[in-house]
């Protein structure tokens, strides 16, 4: 347990929570020790988190200053997702109960489905108060939610994610019904502005697999559909993006892995040593030169 200011009342060192080795792995598959990075993963894959939680109740009873028999604790795994120090989502997935009658360690699992990823998969455990404590002391933690104990840890998913592309094959009529785009073969769900946020986490490609044929092209890794899908995503953004005001400024600040940073990569690709106010004119004078440069610019191997 970490913590930087003292709380006013008592909680739990970890000397009373054994908190098991993490294993981590897709759903069904042999699971392995999770390590600083997890190889080998992309958005289409759901990972499978399993650990174990074990709370010495006696000694947590005797620490907390509440009677044994009256102490009623809360298991909470919570996962989170996004780069940089603090997750940028968090979900509770599961709070069991402990009491003095629990002998066996507690569970903790998660299945997180791939495509909520982005750059890193966090996991917290916590302990928490159950049930009021009326018998405790004046310093006994009363109220149900006390955190008492907690600890964090997180894992890079295939280098931050920097490398994977978050599309989904999806059928259309089934995940937008009534939708104007229902036939349309593939979708961007991406908001402009917000340069900063994370990339992985901000954007999301959808190909209609409705449209039998484009999706298989798609799951084969066709070059040229790909090229043409990933050079309209290219065209959206960047285009969306050159419209906005103070954009010299907005881009410099922004940070490795962000949708700032990336569209600046793609306009490096497509438009190196120009200025912007140059692929501005571009874009407005010669749009049909902007598109055909951004596309080339789009084949695979130069995306990333």
């Amino acid at each position: 347990m970490t913590a930087t200011f003292a709380l006013p009342f008592l909680c739990l060192p970890d000397e009373a929570v054994t908190l098991g080795r993490w294993m981590i792995g897709q759903p069904g598959a042999s699971l392995f020790p999770m390590k600083l990075i997890l190889d080998e993963w992309d958005y289409a894959a759901d990972i499978e988190l399993r650990g174990s939680i074990s709370i010495d109740v006696r000694a947590a009873a005797k620490m907390l200053a509440i009677p044994e028999e009256d102490l009623n604790l809360a298991v909470v795994l919570k996962i989170g997702t996004g780069r940089g120090r603090f997750p940028r989502m968090v979900k509770r997935v599961s709070s069991r109960v402990v009491d003095a009658s629990t002998d066996q360690p507690t569970e903790l699992r998660a299945v997180v489905p791939g495509n909520t990823l982005s750059g890193r998969l966090y996991a917290r455990t916590e302990v928490l108060l159950a049930t009021p404590a009326v018998n405790g002391s004046i310093l006994s933690p009363s109220c149900v939610g006390s955190r008492l104990w907690s600890h964090e840890t997180s894992i890079e998913l295939e280098d931050g994610g920097d490398n994977r592309f978050p599309i989904e094959v999806v059928s259309f009529t089934e995940t937008f019904p009534n939708q104007r785009h229902v036939t349309a073969p593939w979708y961007l769900s991406w908001r402009p502005g917000g340069l900063a946020a994370d990339f992985g986490g901000s954007i999301r490609l959808y190909v209609n697999s409705d449209h039998q044929e484009l999706a298989e092209r798609v799951v084969n890794g066709d070059v040229l559909t790909l090229q043409a899908i990933l050079g309209d995503v290219m065209v959206q953004m960047v285009g969306a993006t050159l419209e906005m005001e103070d954009l010299v400024e907005q881009l410099d600040g922004c940070e490795e892995g962000s949708v700032g940073a990336q569209i600046t990569a793609w306009l490096d690709l497509a438009f190196p040593g120009r200025e912007l106010a140059e692929v501005q004119n571009i874009r407005r004078s010669l749009p049909g030169h902007f598109h055909a440069s951004i596309h080339a610019a789009a084949e695979l191997g130069d995306l990333e």
